[in-house]
Order: C-alpha cells, then sequence, then structure tokens
C-alpha cells in the first residue's frame, strides 16, 4: 500500500436509516520528505530568482512520524507569512548549490520582470474592458440600424440597391 494510503483510513457506517451515510476521514502518520530545489517561474517573487520546488526526493531520507508526536513539536512552531519569506540572496545561493548558473538564473530574473510588466498592464487596462465592450455592441448595432451609411469613422456599411419602384395611385372620394 502506498504511504498516503498507509496514513489515512476511510471509515464509513451506516446507521439504521440506510439512507443516511457518515464518512470520516482520519491521519494517524506524517510523512515528511526533502525535495529538490528548482528555478522557478513564478512571477510573484518581486524581486531576484524564484524558487520552487522539484518532483526528485530521496526516499531514504523520509521521515514517518506519528500524528500526534508531529503536532506536539508544531504547537509553538508555526511561523508567519513574513518570516517564511527567503530573502533573494539565500534563494540565490540555493540555486547555485543545485547547480543552476548565474547566466540561468539572470535570464529567468529578466523574464519574470517581463510577465510582471505584461501583468500589470494587462491589470491596467482591465477597467476599461466594459467600455470597449459597450462601443463594440454600439457598432453593431448602428451598422445594422442605418443602411447605407455609418456614423462611425472606418466603419464600412452594406450598400442598398435601389428599391423596385412602386405606383402609388391616390383617389378621393365622392368628387
Amino acid at each position: 500500500m502506498s504511504p498516503i494510503h498507509e496514513s489515512c483510513s476511510l471509515d464509513t457506517t451506516t446507521s439504521l436509516d440506510p439512507t443516511s451515510l457518515t464518512r470520516r476521514i482520519s491521519f494517524d502518520v506524517v510523512e515528511i520528505r526533502e525535495y529538490n530545489r528548482i528555478l522557478s517561474d513564478n512571477p510573484a517573487t518581486t524581486n531576484g530568482p524564484p524558487v520552487g520546488l522539484g518532483w526528485e526526493y530521496s526516499p531514504e531520507d523520509t521521515v514517518r512520524i506519528d500524528l500526534e508526536t508531529y503536532e506536539s513539536y508544531q504547537c509553538n512552531a508555526r511561523r508567519s507569512k513574513r518570516q517564511l519569506a527567503i530573502p533573494s540572496e539565500v534563494r540565490q545561493e540555493m540555486l547555485l548549490a543545485e547547480g543552476y548558473s548565474f547566466g540561468e538564473i539572470a535570464k529567468t530574473v529578466r523574464e519574470i520582470r517581463k510577465i510582471r510588466e505584461r501583468r500589470n498592464i494587462s491589470f491596467h487596462h482591465m477597467k476599461y474592458d466594459p467600455i470597449a465592450e459597450r462601443v463594440e455592441t454600439l457598432k453593431r448595432g448602428v451598422k445594422g440600424i442605418i443602411p447605407g451609411k455609418s456614423l462611425i469613422p472606418g466603419m464600412k456599411s452594406k450598400k442598398l440597391e435601389s428599391p423596385a419602384p412602386v405606383l402609388v395611385q391616390v383617389t378621393s372620394k365622392g368628387a
């Protein structure tokens, strides 16, 4: 059985009523693995290279701990988001230790900066999206209503063919 399935159990109990089904999941083992670090492409990094986790880990270095023991160690070890942030210099040293070159790191930092700039431009243009949508809707509406002429410069209009002549006869009663 895989380690994930060993550490959790599914308890399905039925009561006297067959329509009610109670399901519970419980965990009893925590497995701690150390994954390799990779040069990531996360544009949320504001300064320096982004670091991510790869897929590789060493099964020999994996530690399995009883859940109650793990929780007893963790009660005072919680850290804030600010404490979890890794300074850019430290991230760069981590990546160099993983075998990345200065050139690879610098290239990724430049690419991330470009992505962030594009997202920023897109974000600022987002407020104009509803206006642009309305203008397009109006263009389509005007094009369908006014034959032969367009009120919007640069918009092509269809020319209507001359209608067939209609003979109208006017008569008066009682004359």
